[in-house]
């Protein structure tokens, strides 16, 4: 069984990669960034990291970045 302590740095971890791959988690991290805590930017990240783990296992559908407008943003080719 994993620990709190470890399950807490797993999601710093990937807290601090999330930004490069999702525009939502990056644009969350920015906007903590320009008040100029990158430490609760990291953190701002990773509770909505919980967030997204509590829906998809709630919803029981696998996850999708979407736009804004709920449809799904379109990888480019």
């Amino acid at each position: 069984m994993i620990s709190a302590v470890s399950l807490r740095d797993r999601l710093i971890e990937a807290a601090k990669l999330a930004p490069r791959w999702n525009p939502q988690l990056a644009a969350l991290h920015a906007r903590e960034l320009e008040r100029g805590h990158p430490n609760r930017a990291t953190l701002a990240v990773a509770r909505k990291l919980v967030a997204y783990l509590l829906a998809v296992d709630k919803s029981g559908q696998a996850f999708q970045v979407r736009a804004p407008l709920g449809v799904p943003i379109q990888k480019a080719a």
